[in-house]
Formats: C-alpha cells, structure tokens, sequence
C-alpha cells in the first residue's frame, strides 16, 4: 500500500487525529516544532471538509498549512521568550557572565588595550579611554575574548 493509496481516503477526523498525535508527540519529545505540523495537519482537516482534496492536494495544503504555522510559532515563541530580553546573570556562559562586574586594571589601558585581573586570571581588556593601573574598571561588553570596559 502506497502513501498515495492510503491518503486516498483521508478527511477531517484522519487529519484532526494525525494532528493531535503530532501534538501529543511534542508533549513526549523535546523540541519546540513538532506542534505547528500538529496545527497544520488539524488545518488542512479542517480544510478538507469544506473542499474537496486530492491526495495531491490534500499534501500541498498539509505543507502550506505546516509552513505558515512554523512561521507563526517562530514569532510566537520569539514574542514569549524574548530575543531581546536580557540574560539572567546565572544563564550566562564565558566572558558574558563577567558584563556589569568591575575588575582591577593590572596593566594600564593606553591606545585602547590593556589587562584586567578576573580572579587568578588576567583578560584582555579594551576601552575607548586611558585607565591607570591599579584602578577599577567594569566591564560593558564581550568581544570574544575582550573585556571592553569603562
């Protein structure tokens, strides 16, 4: 039995049910994607039952309906959890965590590079102003594996 043969049949419950079986899944698996094909297949069900598919169809609506929707889900998940919004100090990896901190200047800052000590480290550290030796300086910015401070 082919795809094609077994589609042949399909309507409303068939794609309702695919689409909660998805959503279901999304529940069981992590990720974050499989609930918009979920959406897609109830959409296309819900499609099917006022319009008259072809398997052919019925496929390129699943796809339209399950595009559209991870599109709408990118945003939704971007609006909820915020690209924008600022990383908690605990959630920061690397030199990010050491943003907002100041750091004893063991190497002055002269033409915009000197040396900061962070713990028993000495980082790199750039600044768009002299800073003397011995003074504090915090850090504002990461550029790789330069401290930009003021």
């Amino acid at each position: 039995m082919s795809l094609f043969s077994f589609l042949q049949n399909w309507g409303v419950w068939e794609w309702a049910t695919f689409g909660l079986i998805l959503m279901i899944l999304e529940l069981v698996i992590p990720g974050t994607f499989i609930i918009w094909f979920g959406c897609g297949a109830v959409v296309t069900g819900v499609i099917a039952a006022f319009v008259p598919l072809s398997v052919n169809g019925q496929l390129a609506t699943f796809a339209i309906c399950s595009t559209i929707s991870v599109f709408f889900g990118f945003f939704v998940y971007k609006r909820i959890f915020g690209a924008n919004k600022e990383v908690s100090q605990k959630d920061k990896t690397g030199a990010q965590k050491y943003i907002g901190q100041s750091f004893k200047v063991v190497d002055a800052i002269e033409d915009d590079m000197g040396k900061v000590a962070v713990g028993d480290t000495v980082w790199l550290a750039k600044s768009d102003h002299p800073i003397a030796k011995g003074k504090r300086a915090k850090v504002v910015a990461v550029e790789g594996t330069v401290l930009i401070v003021e």
